[in-house]
């Protein structure tokens, strides 16, 4: 009987451990889905406007997402989503998009910032663009319409052979807007999602601060965590930062639920992303391995908000030194519990903003003859990195914006 209760006791601990792993899995499974659907839908009904039903069919449907229960509150601003025993929270405030509820609580972010003192976005509908919306016709360059109509007509392609997806798609050309098409259900005053996009805005505001002296490229970046006389990381530069050349671990992967960028995003690490950027090892030497990274991004943005007194004071500089000046009035920057912008990801304006800002590089950092950008800072940001091996990047991944959404959410 000894061998046949060993097999016995033999089968029980593995039955017992393949429970366990299963669980773990549709934990991981349950935790992320509802939290993807949670976010995402959060940000496209209270920021974008949109109507629920409308998002959930485009992009928030098919498969495992279909399962996750959905439940929106239009007087909070909240949604919940669960999936299995997983219940995921988001919260939409004025100005900062939506948070998911991470190591939080709902009144605790209520009361994180006061709304009122921050700076009002003002009325630029009657201004001349690029700053404001409105266009003079003798500031058109000539241009063969009739041609750029065919490549709209492509771009929103609806049959089913060559659908396309496209929400919005705006083409400026000298300096003017000479073309401009919206799906339906998608106007010109809707922001959409940038994600990566979101990168060169958090390139920018670093910018700026460099340029009030506050940050320096080459100095060792400021983070409380790595401040050990041991610690190999606090030789890290800003620069190698944002050049993505820190050497610091991350795994920017979105096919598996456990990767760094999909755990950081929407996982348990969202109540302060650039903590969990900031926790992970190093790998390789700084300057000597690439490695695009959103997590370095979030850390970036840490660093800008640890620059201030408050973080009324960083959400007040990134509107009235960026957003504000150049006619960006209808973006939203969403931040994570702790109140940092998730500059990687989470930027949504509108297809004119998106312009705005792709002009405010074009022109090196110069706004309608008045320099907002540090001289120089352009041609730093989109020379390529010498550790990117195939020499795309540079000082943060993305130098102009790409202004063509489509349902898939492009990165």
């Amino acid at each position: 009987m000894a061998p046949l209760r060993l097999l016995l006791v033999l089968g029980a601990l593995i039955l017992v451990t393949f429970v366990i792993w299963g669980l773990r899995e549709a934990h991981i499974l349950a935790s992320v889905g509802s939290a993807n659907k949670g976010k995402l839908l959060c940000s496209a009904v209270f920021v974008s406007g949109r109507a629920p039903g409308a998002v959930l069919d485009a992009e928030l449907g098919g498969g495992a997402l279909d399962q996750v229960s959905v439940s929106i509150d239009p007087q909070s601003g909240r949604t919940t989503t669960a999936l299995f025993w997983v219940r995921s929270d988001s919260l939409f405030r004025p100005g900062l998009g939506c948070t998911r509820i991470v190591g939080s609580d709902a009144d605790s972010l209520r009361g994180q910032i006061d709304l009122s003192r921050l700076p009002p976005a003002p009325d630029m509908d009657g201004e001349l663009w690029p700053t404001g919306d409105r266009f003079a016709e003798d500031r058109l360059p000539d241009f063969d319409a009739s041609t750029l109509d065919g490549l709209l007509d492509a771009a929103f392609g609806t049959d089913a052979d060559n659908a396309t997806g496209t929400r919005a798609l705006a083409i400026v050309w000298q300096g003017q807007i000479i073309a401009e098409r919206y799906a339906p259900g998608f106007g010109r005053h809707m922001p959409l999602t940038g994600w990566s996009m979101t990168k060169s805005v958090t390139n920018a505001l670093i910018g700026l601060r460099v340029g009030d002296g506050v940050l320096n490229l080459h100095d060792p970046a400021p983070v409380p965590e790595w401040q050990g006389s041991d610690d190999p990381r606090r030789h890290i530069t800003l620069d190698q930062l944002l050049r993505a050349s820190s050497g610091l671990e991350f795994a920017e992967v979105y096919g598996s639920l456990k990767s760094d960028a999909v755990q950081m995003l929407f996982g348990p690490h969202g109540d302060d992303m650039g903590s969990f950027a900031a926790s992970k090892p190093l790998i390789a030497e700084p300057d000597t391995l690439w490695n695009y990274s959103s997590g370095t991004t979030n850390l970036l943005q840490r660093i800008l908000r640890d620059s201030f007194d408050s973080l009324e004071d960083y959400h007040t500089y990134v509107r009235e030194r960026l957003l504000h000046p150049i006619g960006m009035t209808r973006t939203t920057i969403a931040s994570d519990a702790s109140g940092t912008l998730v500059g990687s990801s989470f930027g949504y304006a509108t297809a004119r903003d998106w312009l705005r800002f792709g002009l405010l590089f074009q022109n090196d950092g110069v706004w309608e003859g008045e320099r907002l950008l540090p001289e120089g800072w352009v041609t730093y940001s989109v020379t390529p990195t010498l550790a990117d091996p195939l020499g795309r990047y540079g000082a943060r991944y993305h130098a102009l914006p790409l202004l063509r959404w489509t349902a898939a959410g492009d990165r």
